[in-house]
């Protein structure tokens, strides 16, 4: 276990301030300064740079915050599963809305016959998401977006065709061969900041020299069953994941977008932090229970 002055700088970095660091750890400020000191003469290089009133934590400060953060989460994590046994134990992970449709169904039946006595999913946006699992409040989670591979373990549970929709009743559907810049004459309705598929429209588009100012109007809603929903009254288009709206497709309420050239599947991962002390369990879970769908 690391010792409190690590805690000490870990919250300074975090806040960025000497006075509400003293404040929340019920110290005092002089307190905080020797502490610092003291762990940077234990490290060997410096952590912080005060410049009144400016404080920046040091590159290599940053580096050891990260780790300390790390450190912390996996130590009560690991501590928290041997104190108590399985069947007394809470699992709690999170899922970005898309995943919550295609693949929570299918890994909480999994989840179920592992003997927990409670397990909780929390709904939350891909950035949200990777937070709580850094933060410790989540033990792993559900993804499609984009995230940083040497941070985070992670395993492919399927890959999703990502499609442009539009409603069956609108003209742009019946034209054979469209491009993305054909489309910015249309109202785009999308997730919200932070969404997975938000930002792979995003990257999609500024590989097309486009961005979302581009288009005439842009709708932002944080529910995709809203989105369907206006899809369905031919409020305007949308990039998703097809099983979204796989039975309006079927049903011909809703069609793809003709276009030739954006072919796209999009992988969704189970996602942890690095080292975690369930990364083993939840690698065997998946090998085990959860074959990759393509």
């Amino acid at each position: 276990m690391l010792d409190h002055r690590y805690h000490t700088f870990l919250t300074l970095a975090r806040t960025g301030s000497y006075t509400q660091t003293a404040d929340e750890l019920f110290i005092t400020q002089p307190a905080v300064t020797q502490q610092i000191k003291s762990l940077e003469k234990e490290v060997g290089f410096k952590l912080v740079t005060y410049r009144r009133p400016i404080l920046e934590i040091t590159p290599e400060g940053q580096k050891l915050a990260e780790f300390i953060s790390k450190a912390e989460v996996q130590s009560q994590q690991l501590l928290d599963s041997l104190r108590v046994p399985v069947t007394n134990q809470t699992l709690v992970f999170s899922a970005t809305m898309s995943t919550s449709e295609i693949l929570v169904p299918e890994l909480m039946m999994v989840l179920k016959k592992q003997g927990y006595q409670q397990i909780d999913c929390h709904v939350v946006n891909t950035q949200t998401a990777l937070e709580e699992i850094s933060s410790g409040t989540s033990q792993f989670a559900l993804i499609e977006g984009n995230f940083d591979k040497q941070r985070f373990g992670y395993r492919l549970l399927r890959r999703e065709p990502f499609v442009g929709v539009a409603s069956s009743a609108n003209p742009v559907v019946r034209n054979p061969d469209l491009g993305l810049t054909d489309l910015t004459a249309m109202t785009l309705l999308l997730r919200e900041e932070g969404s997975g598929t938000r930002d792979i429209f995003r990257s999609i588009a500024t590989a097309q020299n486009l961005s979302l100012p581009d288009f005439k109007q842009v709708i932002t809603i944080a529910d995709p069953t809203a989105i369907r929903e206006l899809l369905l009254r031919d409020a305007g288009i949308s990039f998703l994941y097809e099983s979204v709206v796989k039975a309006d497709l079927a049903s011909g309420q809703l069609a793809r977008l003709p276009m030739p050239n954006f072919k796209l599947a999009h992988d969704m991962d189970l996602v942890w932090l690095k080292g975690s002390p369930f990364e083993s369990t939840l690698i065997q879970l998946i090998q085990d229970h959860m074959a990759v769908k393509e």
